[in-house]
């Protein structure tokens, strides 16, 4: 995965990100893309879907020609 790639984020996915209060999360409402920004761990995509989020890697999918998906 490159830094600008889509992501497809599918409905019932948590996104959560860091504040200066704590941690704001949130559950995606229906199906989205998102862009990958980069890598935070080995389990864990940084994204922009309507601002900046944490997901788990295993819950996004790269879009795209190369994932075998039509």
């Amino acid at each position: 995965m490159q830094e600008g790639d889509l992501v497809h984020i599918p409905q019932g996915v948590e996104l959560w990100c860091n504040t200066d209060k704590g941690m704001r999360m949130r559950i995606s409402e229906k199906p989205t893309a998102g862009v990958y920004l980069s890598t935070r761990s080995q389990y864990i995509y940084r994204v922009y879907a309507n601002g900046d989020w944490n997901v788990k890697k295993s819950d996004v999918y790269p879009m795209g020609e190369s994932n075998g998906l039509s």
